[in-house]
């Protein structure tokens, strides 16, 4: 279940980078990453805008990496062709992922991975 559509990418989020033929795709992994990094909670909130937000960020940060074996695409020129990918150090994919994730500000509780007391 991808936990956002293009429309809502193109509409609510504002996404431009990533193209519909690419979209289901990409939201695919961006939401089995949330249902991973929640142990499952995302699920139970599948209509919070925060994690729609959440998964149009993390398809946005997937196109960054996609074909790169993980590591985030630092510059790419036309002109005499040159791409060049950050180092280990710069970030690789799941990093950039985190951060977006961080940046929309996914509610504590779902990324727990604690033992609540009772």
């Amino acid at each position: 279940m991808s936990y956002a559509d293009y429309a809502y990418y193109t509409d609510s989020y504002g996404g431009k980078a990533v193209s519909a033929e690419d979209f289901p795709r990409l939201a695919a992994k961006a939401s089995a990453y949330l249902d991973n990094l929640t142990f499952g909670r995302a699920a139970d909130n599948a209509d919070d805008e925060r994690l729609k937000m959440c998964c149009c960020e993390l398809c946005d940060s997937l196109l960054l990496t996609d074909g790169s074996g993980g590591m985030v695409k630092q510059s790419e020129s036309v002109g005499s062709w040159s791409y060049t990918l950050a180092g280990s150090s710069e970030g690789t994919s799941e990093s950039v992922m985190v951060r977006a994730i961080c940046r929309a500000w996914l509610p504590a509780e779902w990324l727990y991975r604690g033992v609540a007391r009772e």
